[in-house]
C-alpha cells in the first residue's frame, strides 16, 4: 500500500502525526509531495518534499492526505485540484481534515457527499453545500475521509479502519488508548 501526504507552506503538521506513525508501524509506504522543494510547517520546520506534485500520478497511490491549515492560498492552483479529481476520479482514498475539505469542495469532488471540516464552510460557499456538513468529527462518505482538526486521532483511527490496517477491533481499540494516553500498566 502507498500513501501520498501533500504538504504545504502552514500546514498542521500535528493533525497527520498519529496517521503517519500509523502507516510506518504497518509498512504503508509513505511519499510526500507540494507544490515547492521545501516547505515550512505551522511549527516553523522546514521540510523538503520527495517529489512536486506535478510528478505524481494517482494511479501510483492508494490514498492522498492531506492536512489542514489555510486553505485560501491554495484554491488555485491547478495542478493540486487535477490530483485531487483523478484521485477521485479512480475512486481511491482522499483524506483531507480540518480546513483542507475545501480544497475538495474546489475540486467538485464533495458535490453531494456528507463531509466534516474545522472552517467556517460560509467563508468559502461555492466550496461547500451546507446541507451536507456532518455533525461527526469524522465522516466517511464513499472514497471521502474527513474530518475536524481537531479530530486527529480519530481521523488517523478512521483511514487506518478504511485502509484494512487494523488486525482486528482489539488492534483498533488499543491504537485509540494509545493515543489517547489510556493504556496504564
Amino acid at each position: 500500500m502507498k500513501a501520498l501526504f501533500f504538504l504545504y507552506d502552514g500546514y498542521m503538521e500535528w493533525e497527520i502525526s498519529p496517521l503517519s506513525y500509523i502507516f510506518n508501524l504497518t509498512d504503508v509506504e509513505v511519499e510526500t509531495t507540494g507544490l515547492k522543494k521545501e516547505v515550512t510547517h505551522s511549527g516553523n520546520f522546514r521540510v523538503k518534499v520527495d517529489k512536486l506534485i506535478e510528478e505524481c500520478e494517482a494511479s501510483t497511490y492508494d490514498i492522498l492526505v492531506i492536512p489542514g491549515g489555510d486553505p485560501e492560498p491554495l484554491l488555485e492552483e491547478e495542478s493540486l485540484i487535477k490530483l485531487i479529481q483523478a484521485f477521485d476520479s479512480e475512486g481511491k482514498w482522499i483524506a483531507p481534515i480540518c480546513g483542507a475539505p475545501t480544497l475538495l469542495g474546489k475540486s467538485s469532488v464533495l458535490r453531494d457527499r456528507n463531509y466534516s471540516t474545522s472552517i467556517d464552510i460560509s467563508e468559502f460557499p461555492t466550496c461547500f453545500d451546507p446541507d451536507y456538513k456532518s455533525e461527526a468529527d469524522t465522516t466517511v462518505c464513499e472514497n471521502l475521509i474527513t474530518a475536524e482538526g481537531n479530530a486527529y486521532v480519530e481521523f488517523a483511527v478512521a483511514v487506518a479502519k478504511q485502509l484494512g490496517l487494523f488486525e482486528d477491533r482489539e488492534d483498533e481499540l488499543e491504537t485509540v488508548l494509545f493515543f489517547k494516553n489510556q493504556l496504564r500498566g
